[in-house]
Formats: structure tokens, C-alpha cells, sequence
């Protein structure tokens, strides 16, 4: 569906175009409202490869990524490799961009940067999007073996059934298995003081196989473990790897639904998960 609609759209002008993304976007609405169950909730990670096509560079990427988002409809979105005006955002965009709330503005969602570091003029790091009200922060996390800085945005907000919930969304270090162990570490600790339902996602540089995922005990169950172990995140879905990650507490929700989307917005497929409150 996605793939054949944005087809359509490389023959619109930009006037057109916009209009028909807003009428998808409501159409999309509608449909996931009327279908969402009031007991659970979606959770869609993906990393934005910095809001630019990887296929088309220079070309933004978000009114496609705003499209799928508004698609599915889902509680919260935890996003990866995410600018904050920066000369590269100006690159693409003619200026620089804030993609968070670039975004935001096309969902109507809440949104949410946590920068992990000084990049370009700007900043890089993490970003969420919440339906509704949230209370955000940001934690920044160790590497103990040097490398880029890592950070994880932290949402709690409450849910259209008034269940309150906190989430984070975060991005491992790509280079150092020391630095991935000890960022598991943090998450599970900071999720572990929290008195409400915490679920965590997002692109971990690290494979079902890894030594970092083994570190990753306790009560924490893998979404994409048992319906789909070797469904590639990254690269090519019929034999990257698997990255990108959503976590959960067995003890407070079931998993209703894992999904890979194949769409090339970016050079990551976003992976969406709803959970069940139990």
C-alpha cells in the first residue's frame, strides 16, 4: 500500500502532493481509531537514517515517514539517527530543521529530542513522538570504551484507557560490545526504579547471538523473539540483521502483534509491536 501510493506521488506537483498526504493522513486516522484496541498499546521504532532518503540524497524523507506513521497510528514512536538543526538537516531541507518537531507538526503528535551529542552545528541523538501530553527526559549513557555519546529519550504519559506507561527509545553504540553492555546495564536500571509499566526500544546495534544481548536479563522479554527470530531489521529483510529491538515486562503485558514494515524510507525497516495490558 505505501509503496504503490508514494509511486503515485513522483508525478504530483508539491501542492498536490501535500493535499494528498493530508487526506491519507485522516483517512489513516479514522481506520486505525476505529480498529485499536482500548487495552493495548503500539509501539513503532525506527531509525530516520538523519530525515534524508538513503536511496536519493539530499531528498527528505519525513512526509513519507509522517504518512506511515499516521498510517498504523501508533501510542508512541521511538525514533533513531535523529538531527536538530544542523547543516546537514540544511542540506536537505534548505535550513535547518528540528526533525522531532518537524514531524510532530505533520502527526500531531508530542514531541520529543534528546540529544546525545554536538553534531554539525547542531545536535544528534533521539527522538519521540507521543499522542498526547508526556512528561519527558533524557538519559545520557556510558562509554566506558570511549566513542560517540549515547542517550535515551524517556516518555511516561497516559494512554486514551488512562493507564499510565513509560517508555524509552534509544540508540547502542555502533562500535564497542563494552559500550553495548554497559548501555544495557543503564536501561534496565533506570527501568527498574520505575513504579509504572516500562517498555524500551530502539536500534541496538547488536544481534540475538551477541554477548550484549545475553546481558539483557531479568524480566525483560524480546517482541520479535518468538514470532519472527530472524526477521532482518537492517539492510536487506532477506538477510540483514536483526538491530532494532522493542522490550517489554512479560509480567504486565502479552505481545498481540510484531511486525517488520517493508517500506524504504530509510535504510532501517521500523519494526511495530502491541502489547497487551494483562
Amino acid at each position: 500500500m505505501i509503496k504503490s501510493i508514494f509511486t503515485i506521488e513522483i508525478e504530483m506537483n508539491s501542492v498536490s502532493k501535500h493535499l494528498f498526504l493530508l487526506l491519507f493522513f485522516f483517512s489513516s486516522i479514522t481506520i486505525a481509531l476505529a480498529q485499536k484496541d482500548t487495552n493495548t498499546i503500539t509501539v513503532l521504532t525506527y531509525n530516520i537514517y538523519h530525515g534524508e532518503d538513503p536511496a536519493n540524497r539530499g531528498t527528505s524523507n519525513l512526509d513519507e515517514i509522517a504518512a506511515l506513521i499516521l498510517q498504523y497510528s501508533p501510542d508512541v514512536v521511538a525514533m533513531q539517527e535523529v538531527d536538530s538543526m544542523t547543516t546537514r538537516t540544511a542540506g536537505v531541507y534548505g535550513k535547518k530543521v528540528d526533525l522531532v518537531q518537524e514531524l510532530a507538526k505533520l502527526t500531531g503528535y508530542s514531541g520529543y529530542f534528546a540529544k546525545a551529542m554536538d553534531y554539525a552545528e547542531g545536535g544528534y541523538g533521539e527522538g519521540l513522538l507521543v499522542k498526547g501530553e508526556a512528561i519527558f527526559s533524557t538519559q545520557n549513557l556510558p562509554i566506558p570504551h570511549g566513542g560517540e555519546p549515547r542517550a535515551a529519550a524517556w516518555a511516561e504519559f497516559k494512554l486514551s484507557n488512562d493507564k499510565k506507561i513509560a517508555i524509552a527509545g534509544t540508540h547502542f553504540c555502533h562500535e564497542f560490545e563494552e559500550n553495548r553492555i554497559a548501555q544495557v546495564k543503564e536501561i534496565s536500571k533506570v527501568a527498574g526504579q520505575s513504579n509504572l509499566p516500562v517498555i524500551w526500544a530502539g536500534d541496538l546495534n547488536l544481534r540475538p547471538d551477541s554477548e550484549a544481548y545475553r546481558s539483557i536479563i531479568g524480566t525483560w522479554k524480546d517482541a520479535g523473539s518468538d514470532p519472527t527470530p530472524y526477521s532482518p531489521t537492517f539492510g536487506s529483510l532477506k538477510d540483514g540483521p536483526r538491530i532494532d529491538y522493542v522490550w517489554f515486562d512479560p509480567s504486565k503485558f502479552t505481545l498481540e502483534s510484531y511486525q517488520v514494515l517493508d517500506v524504504p524510507f530509510s535504510d532501517h525497516y521500523p519494526v511495530l509491536v502491541t502489547l497487551k495490558f494483562k
